[in-house]
């Protein structure tokens, strides 16, 4: 198994991955947040190859076989807090592991990978958000280290 930086050959199969994530959070959720249009164009893939060589985005994929079988996605944002002494943090986009390849320290590599380009960067902490409803997901990053210390809450309209 590899793990490296994406290469613009990688991104296809890390967009595919998005979706999927995105799939799985809508069955997972039952939230029509995640009701969604594949044949809109979302920029994604280009937002993806824009980003490969810039110095506040990067994105890490797990290779077995000439194939991506995992990723994550990282940026460098403002604080949410204007005034907090803390100007910038990581902020984990998006991460995903092909089903048949949990639970085997995948993600814990790829996230020991963005930790330490964070800390490259002159950060000190790693932000991300978790839906409420993926149970999956929130004990995998309790199990990195990631605790709750704000929620972000919605009303329709």
């Amino acid at each position: 198994m590899e793990f490296k930086e994406m290469a613009v050959s990688d991104v296809k199969q890390v967009v595919n991955f998005f979706y999927e994530l995105a799939y799985y959070l809508k069955d997972e959720t039952g939230d029509v947040y995640f009701d969604f249009d594949l044949s809109k164009e979302t920029g994604l893939e280009k937002k993806l190859r824009a980003s490969i060589g810039k110095a506040d985005i990067i994105t890490f994929v797990a290779r077995e076989n000439d194939r991506v079988i995992a990723f994550i996605s990282g940026e460098v944002r403002n604080c949410f807090l204007p005034i907090s002494v803390v100007e910038k943090v990581g902020y984990i986009c998006g991460a995903f592991v092909l089903p048949e390849y949990r639970n085997k320290g995948i993600m814990r590599k790829l996230e020991n990978m963005l930790l330490k380009y964070f800390k490259s960067q002159g950060l000190s902490y790693i932000e991300l958000n978790v839906m409420t409803n993926n149970l999956h997901g929130k004990r995998s990053w309790e199990s990195m280290g990631y605790t709750s210390f704000r929620e972000q809450m919605r009303k329709k309209i």
